[in-house]
């Protein structure tokens, strides 16, 4: 049973690997806010019967009670979250916006901590500090004295940002916990779905310049890390509990310099540095938080959308 598990979170994050590695061909025949907006909308179309098949949900009544959190929740982790992450794997790599997601838990650490009040220990700190370091590592090149005079590339910059807004819908995402896990993520992409369609006109589409390759990372995006990472990663937390589940996010930067290697891209000496630093600061911090955790409250559930 716990092998099933670890099989099912270990296909979550190889799948949002994926989803770095496609996100960035697919940006190559659309343009960011269209590659949002059809990856959502193959993923509602698979997910409303699924949730009424599973869930069944009374879903006006659904919506009349959280239509305020599904709004924001929506407009953070769907719309914001996903065109900014295009929209950064247009100027960074692949392996660089892994790297930079893998931030995501130090920054809800720092979040919890300012908005929730939640304590830190020292080696939590230390970890934060490492990862922080491991990422610093990558963006400089190697070149960390050089921190302050260096050309940042605008993707990396971009990325930090959408952590940011990750992190923010993540904490706020408990407040949803009570909702029926399918049914949520088809309520949150049918909402992102209709607040994307009026930003097309921003970026125009050019038809002349979609390949079968684009075509077929869109249908990858809609299935594979809108729906299958949700549904492994859930089921293993489910059968593992949230604490052993969260180390296992370590593997999307592995999995994404991997994939990269495989279709020819190179990896740099410092983004490998910088990825060996990032996972050790952040298992240093998990393996903490796991502790506390337990200590607190004991094990728990918890729901997971998209992670890119």
């Amino acid at each position: 049973m716990n092998a099933r598990a670890w099989l099912f979170l270990i296909l979550a994050n190889l799948f949002w690997a994926g989803n770095l590695i496609f996100g960035k061909s697919v940006t190559l025949d659309f343009p960011p806010i269209w590659a949002s907006f059809f990856r959502w909308a193959l993923a509602a179309v698979v997910l409303i019967p699924m949730a009424q098949l599973v869930e069944k949900p009374n879903w006006l009544k659904v919506w009349k009670d959280n239509w305020g959190i599904l709004l924001f929740l929506s407009m953070v982790g769907v719309v914001a979250y996903t065109i900014l992450t295009y929209t950064a794997l247009q100027h960074t790599s692949s392996t660089n916006g892994s790297l930079i997601n893998s931030l995501t838990p130090a920054v809800m650490i720092v979040m919890s901590l300012l908005f929730l009040k939640d304590r830190i220990t020292a080696r939590q700190g230390a970890g934060l500090m490492l990862s922080f370091l491991g990422v610093l590592t990558v963006l400089t090149k190697g070149h960390l004295l050089g921190v302050f005079s260096t050309h940042y590339n605008q993707g990396d910059g971009i990325m930090l940002a959408a952590v940011f807004l990750w992190a923010m819908y993540s904490i706020i995402g408990k407040r949803a916990q009570h909702l029926p896990p399918i049914t949520f993520v088809a309520f949150t992409a049918v909402i992102g779905v209709v607040c994307m369609a009026p930003l097309l006109f921003v970026q125009p589409l050019h038809i002349e310049q979609i390949s079968v390759f684009g075509i077929t990372g869109i249908i990858y995006l809609g299935l594979f890390p809108s729906i299958g990472s949700f549904l492994f990663w859930n089921q293993g937390v489910k059968e593992l509990g949230p604490g052993k589940a969260s180390i296992t996010m370590n593997l999307m930067p592995v999995f994404t310099a991997i994939l990269s290697v495989l279709i020819g891209k190179e990896l740099l000496i410092s983004q490998i540095v910088g990825g060996v630093i990032v996972i050790a600061g952040m298992l240093l911090s998990a393996n903490l938080m796991t502790r506390a955790h337990r200590a607190k409250r004991g094990p728990k559930t918890i729901r997971s959308t998209n992670m890119g």
